[in-house]
């Protein structure tokens, strides 16, 4: 380790040291005083290694038959309250990989730094890195593809992804800036309004052709007193703004994207064991690309979304159904940005067989490279694969689809069991290469199956299940017909075998098969080409099994072998196989 690392990490020992002497100065003053200094973070030890095989390996002498990696790590969060009305924190990273000798490949860095606080009882406020959604048309984090009801073998891999690019509940986003909330109370009519307001940078400028990128934005919830006996409104009005700012350093051209919306909430009536709700949300966007403050472009698109929800209370079943319509050039940058960015490099086997082939992503590496996410903003709609989502590539706000979207839910605590059933129906608005449109069939189905809670057994024992089918069809001349379906099934046991010993199986099996048109997108979402027909008659299949001990609640160690086989009946010469064993040990503290 080189003298300038050991004197960084004597200056943190030393900002420990203080604060911590300080927090037990603190506390010395008096018995009743709350602690101001606390330490938590993450520990993790990961250690893996894959093995490749399969018909593309017969003749290939150059493609490395197994790879070993993996990572030693620790997040130190110091979190100080100075008073009762601020909270200061950081996370401290020290990192190793797997092989790294006498202080070879260590890195340390500043993986989080925030302040929040309260401004005279009344105004919230929050700087530096932070998580922030609005809706589903502004700003949101849609669902990764390449599962439907994850089993639980597969979720440590998958947390350590979602840690990594701070992927948290409610699909905020992680950006760097400062917002701002507050509310008012009303008398009459209106109960009560929440205001709140952002600001972020998205991407530096390197002083040259560039330029920093900021978004920015705001919403206004308002909620109605009761109308009646039960009758409520909520509404919300939402803007946000995503800009470059042409006077950072050599920069003389950049975007413009406003989105603006309103979403309404309208509890129409509720009732013991009965409930109906009308929901929905209506906006638009506009593009717009600047050169020396001139527009050389500018389109603008809008969006509807509109349903009913019917809640069953007494059967503990919610039913509903909606209308979408998001126009062809409809863009939002914050909301359109997806989790997985198919054109990345992968970390392991990129290109693989003596023709060194490039490798498409596939379930196995969609469970464990992280490479191929990002938490980023794109200026453009990203690349996807019809296999995996072809209805919905872009969440909710995917646009030019028009259609209906059909949902079921139950939940019955009692009965120790849960299942939820989605469909859409959706059409092309605009065609594409043609004036012909494509249709388009999803259906979404899983459930959760906890036999310890139905038989009252003291150790747990839960089967999950889950499937996804999706169909797209075009008619027309041959060569403008479509035909294309995929179905991804799910299967997922845990059993707890001795008192936090657990037994995890699972098994994730997509096929794939007919013929598609996948867009080439340039700037400003246009589509450049269509570079040849998508075929495929694929089938993937990941099977996994191991074993996890829980030593506490988010301290465990888990063991897995998974094995996956990737066939194409179109050129069986390719088919491969991986094999994987990797040990995680995960420590929250």
């Amino acid at each position: 380790m080189s003298r300038t690392i050991h004197h960084h990490l004597y200056l943190l020992a030393g900002g420990f040291l203080l604060l911590f002497s300080n927090g037990l100065f603190a506390q010395d003053q008096g018995a009743e005083e709350e602690k101001k200094i606390r330490f938590n973070g993450l520990g993790r030890t990961f250690l893996q290694n894959t093995e490749i095989g399969g018909e593309i390996l017969n003749n290939d002498s150059t493609t490395v038959r197994s790879l070993t990696d993996g990572e030693f790590l620790l997040d130190l969060a110091v979190n100080a309250t100075p008073n009762d009305q601020t909270e200061v924190q950081t996370i401290l990273r020290l990192r190793n990989e797997f092989g790294g000798f006498f202080g070879a490949g260590v890195t340390v860095e500043v993986r989080e730094l925030w302040a929040k606080g309260i401004i005279a009882n009344v105004l919230k406020y929050r700087v530096g890195d932070m998580d922030h959604a609005m809706t589903p048309y502004t700003l949101y984090l849609p669902e990764e593809e390449g599962m439907v009801n994850e089993p639980e073998i597969f979720r440590p891999q998958k947390e350590v992804i979602y840690y990594e690019q701070f992927y948290t509940e409610g699909n905020r986003r992680r950006l760097q800036g400062a917002k701002l909330d507050f509310g008012l109370a009303f008398g009459q009519g209106l109960r009560e309004a929440e205001v709140s307001g952002f600001i972020a940078r998205i991407r530096g400028t390197d002083f040259f052709t560039t330029p920093s990128r900021f978004v920015g934005g705001g919403r206004i919830g308002l909620l109605s007193q009761n109308f009646g006996a039960s009758t409520r409104a909520k509404l919300g009005l939402n803007l946000i703004h995503t800009w470059d700012d042409l006077q950072s350093g050599e920069a003389n051209n950049g975007i413009r994207n406003l989105v603006y919306t309103a979403d309404f909430d309208l509890r129409i009536f509720e009732k013991e064991n009965l409930a109906l709700h009308l929901t929905g949300e209506t906006g638009q966007s506009s593009l717009e690309f600047k050169e020396d403050s001139l527009s050389v472009f500018d389109e603008s698109d809008s969006f509807l979304e509109v349903g009913a929800t019917l809640k069953l209370k007494k059967h503990g079943l919610d039913l509903s159904a909606g209308f979408v319509d998001v126009g062809p050039d409809f863009f939002s940058t914050g909301a359109q940005s997806k989790r997985i960015d198919f054109d990345r490099e992968k970390t392991y086997y990129q290109r693989i067989g003596n023709d060194r082939q490039l490798r498409m992503p596939t379930l196995f590496d969609l469970g464990r490279d992280r490479a191929l996410y990002t938490y980023q903003l794109s200026d453009r709609l990203m690349p996807y694969d019809p296999r995996y989502s072809n209805t919905q590539p872009y969440g909710q706000a995917t646009p030019n689809r028009r259609g209906l979207r059909l949902g079921a839910r139950y939940a019955s605590p009692k009965k120790g069991w849960d299942a939820r059933l989605d469909a859409g129906l959706m059409k092309e608005i605009r065609g594409q290469g043609t004036f012909e449109l494509k249709d388009f069939l999803l259906v979404r189905a899983l459930a959760n199956l906890n036999f310890d809670q139905m038989a009252e057994w003291e150790k747990q024992l839960r089967l999950t299940l889950g499937l996804q089918y999706e169909q797209t069809q075009r008619g027309g001349l041959p060569i403008e017909e479509v035909d294309l379906s995929s179905t991804l099934i799910e299967a997922g046991l845990q059993a707890e075998l001795f008192t936090r010993f657990d037994l995890l199986l699972g098994l994730k099996f997509l096929t794939a098969s007919g013929n598609d048109y996948i867009p080439l997108i340039e700037e400003f979402n246009d589509v450049k080409d269509f570079p040849e027909a998508y075929v495929v008659d694929d089938t993937e299949t990941l099977l996994g099994g191991g074993f996890r001990y829980r030593f506490k609640e988010g301290i465990y160690l888990t063991l897995q072998y998974q094995r996956f086989d990737f066939s194409r009946a179109t050129d069986p010469a390719h088919d491969y196989r991986f094999s994987q064993f990797f040990v995680l040990y995960n420590m929250n503290f």
